[in-house]
């Protein structure tokens, strides 16, 4: 003879809600704290951008600085008029 077939036998117990929420939030943790502790791995590649850009826009500044508030334009102007022009100065040889 065969066993009494129980009738919520093939059926799933229904969930708890609660208990499915801490599953999934257990889960959750775990795999944050996996990514965490794996780090980002462009870290390195970002620092370097970013000390890069600091460094273009720092010379930037500093050029602005020189040019427009030293007189640095006013310098260079001023040494290019007093020097000779070479092609001007040179005599010419007769051989």
């Amino acid at each position: 003879m065969a066993p009494p077939m129980e009738p919520n036998r093939d059926k799933q117990n229904p969930a708890d809600p609660d208990d499915t929420i801490r599953k999934l939030e257990a889960e959750l943790m775990v795999q944050r704290m996996a990514r965490q502790k794996a780090g980002n791995p462009y870290s390195g590649f970002r620092t370097a951008s970013f000390v890069f850009l600091m460094v273009i826009v720092l010379a930037a500044v500093a050029g602005y600085y020189y040019v427009f508030h030293l007189g640095g334009l006013e310098k260079a102007r001023a040494r290019s008029q007093s020097q000779p022009n070479p092609s001007a100065t040179v005599g010419s040889r007769t051989p």
